[in-house]
């Protein structure tokens, strides 16, 4: 597979999260010990006395965070201008390198068992509880709770610390087809509207204004709500922070089909269909200023990276589009192309522990693949039940994913730098 030359990505500062075992986050260690050939790939006894599976640690509760911009920039431009004066960052100390261990035939499963294979990541929990597609996760600010929509018509609850349902909310409207969070708020895009919770207060608001089924919600700052239509036209709110209130600010017409895709960035909107069209918005004029013709099917995520926009589609590829340099407009251009095998439903970019950027491509065959940026290696796969319809990545060090048959499962980073540095010492 050929490279893609991008730029290098921002560091982010995940926590080192621990690898454990599925099916809840507080489980404690249990006998008999780990075989530590297995962990560093070196296991050749058939049959082994000892696990070759991690022991579970004790989990931290998982840290609820909603600032994650959906704009990934230049690290070198964050240094230059991080104090506002252009000057740049002490020079940090180099840290020693390490060789990784050898790759093995069989690549070395995490604590999730058979459903999450490969490096730097693991699977800790499955939450089982709604009867059909999870569409949305929410993790409101001030909360510890997990939120997570379905096509079942319910909003449940999660516990962060133990991994149990502590709630289920029946949303009188029927089908969730997106859930986000906008600061304390849990938005959950039903039929003909937005349905805002606050979990705070317990406020509870209907934003109108949409005629058909909500498909696409984006709230990428704290004051502007994004909400795309079955009908294709995508509707936007101010907040009203006095007020504690969505002001309705415009509809956007312009898609003929419904609009299930949304990015923000270098100033613009950016909306894709189901008949495979892009669309650019100025926000000041809230008029569109470019459309192409994206994908040959369903544009089923987009995603902002400097100067370049990712978007996922049913055709089975995921496009890196540039802006061409030397134009005022947002003229865009193919970068590069990358082929799935299968049509790909979803898509979402992220950083491991190590602080190295990663993007996560779902398959229409159940399969979550990890791929390192800008090369678009792989790195391994969260397999699923059932393809999944959503990805959240803004809890730090954490990934939730929910698939078509309702069940969410909790994926947590872990260092590559310490596995290499404990295969050295067990060496």
């Amino acid at each position: 597979m050929a490279a893609v030359q991008l730029l290098p990505l921002p560091p982010a500062a995940p926590p080192q999260p621990r690898r454990g075992k599925p099916g809840c986050w507080n489980t404690p260690p249990a006998p008999p010990k780990v075989c530590h050939y297995w962990k560093s790939g070196r296991c050749s006894r058939n049959p082994c006395r000892f696990l070759h599976t991690d022991a579970p640690d004790p989990a931290p509760p998982i840290a609820a965070v909603n600032t994650r911009s959906n704009t990934w920039v230049n690290p070198s431009c964050v240094a230059a201008n991080s104090d506002g004066k252009g000057r740049a960052p002490p020079v940090q100390p180099a840290k020693r390198q390490v060789e990784a261990p050898p790759e093995t035939p069989a690549k070395r499963r995490c604590g999730g068992g058979a459903w999450c294979v490969g490096d730097g990541f693991c699977g800790v929990a499955r939450l089982k509880g709604h009867a059909k597609a999870v569409t949305g996760f929410a993790l409101p600010e001030g909360s510890d709770k997990l939120f997570s929509g379905s096509l079942d018509g319910t909003v449940r609850a999660w516990d962060c610390s133990t991994g149990q349902c502590v709630r289920v909310e029946e949303m009188q409207e029927g089908e969730v087809h997106k859930l986000i969070a906008m600061g304390p708020w849990v938005l959950a895009g039903v039929r003909g509207a937005v349905k805002a919770i606050h979990t705070g207060t317990g406020k509870e608001l209907r934003l109108r204004g949409p005629a058909s089924q909500i498909t696409a919600m984006l709230a990428e700052d704290e004051d502007h709500l994004f909400a795309g239509a079955e009908d294709g036209a995508v509707f936007m709110w101010r907040m009203n922070q006095e007020q504690q209130s969505f002001d309705e600010v415009a509809a956007l017409t312009g898609h003929y089909k419904a609009v299930v895709s949304l990015a923000q960035g270098k100033g613009a909107l950016y909306s894709g269909s189901t008949d495979g069209s892009i669309r650019v918005w100025d926000l000041d004029t809230h008029r569109c200023i470019y459309s192409f013709a994206g994908h040959s099917s369903t544009v089923t995520a987009l995603l902002c990276w400097e100067r370049f926009l990712l978007s996922s589609s049913d055709d089975g590829t995921v496009k890196v589009w540039q802006w061409k340099p030397d134009h005022d407009d947002l003229d865009l251009e193919v970068h590069y192309t990358h082929k799935e095998d299968e049509r790909v439903v979803s898509m979402d970019g992220t950083y491991d522990a190590d602080e190295k950027p990663v993007l996560l491509v779902s398959r229409g065959d159940g399969v979550v693949r990890v791929y390192d940026l800008p090369s678009l290696k792989k790195r391994g796969d969260i397999i699923c039940d059932d393809e999944v319809r959503t990805i959240s990545v803004r809890s730090r060090g954490v990934v939730f994913t929910g698939d078509a048959s309702g069940e969410v499962r909790v994926v947590k980073w872990t260092s590559l730098s310490d596995a290499a540095e404990s295969y050295l010492a067990m060496a």
